[in-house]
């Protein structure tokens, strides 16, 4: 999928000349967008953390009676937490164009495979990580972007409600 052609949504040019109706607009269409780019990229590094946790597993000195499924919890639960302010969901279900981002994950490491990480030898384990890594920048660096031009629309709209616009006319 084109992330670029995905986050290419019609933000007026000339924000403070714009209506409200397009702002609106444009913020709600680019929240759609980052709601399916975080289902994406929350796909994506469950699949890196889960093969992180093989990799990590193979690399420690002595036999080990752990397995992945023993480490996944905490493989997991770390850096759920990421900087800066965090976003309320407007939207739990994804937007149907995610299957297309879930289909190229499973061309990096499906599900099956991702199942049998115990097996496979260290050079796939590194094409796969490799792989993961370099989706998870791409998706990671849209969504970057989509927040960027939401701030941008939402800076609009709150100098608009300073400068006496209702707290109607903001709200969708």
């Amino acid at each position: 999928m084109d992330l670029d052609a995905l986050i290419d949504v019609d933000v007026p040019q000339d924000l403070p000349a714009a209506s409200m109706e397009d702002l609106r607009r444009a913020r709600n269409e680019l929240q759609e967008v980052e709601n399916g780019l975080s289902y994406a990229r929350r796909m994506i590094q469950g699949r890196l953390d889960t093969v992180a946790a093989e990799v990590e597993l193979r690399s420690s000195d002595g036999p080990s009676d752990d397995s992945v499924v023993d480490r996944l919890p905490a493989a997991l639960a770390a850096g759920t937490r990421s900087a800066g302010l965090p976003r309320p969901p407007q939207d739990l279900e994804p937007p149907e164009w995610v299957d297309s981002l879930v289909a190229e994950l499973d061309a990096v490491v499906g599900p099956v495979e991702l199942g049998r990480l115990s097996e496979l030898d260290a050079d796939r384990l590194r094409v796969i990580t490799d792989g993961l890594a370099a989706f998870e920048q791409s998706v990671s660096s849209a969504r970057r972007e989509v927040h960027a031009r939401i701030d941008r629309l939402q800076e609009q709209l709150v100098e608009r409600y300073r400068a006496g616009a209702s707290v109607d006319d903001l709200l969708p």
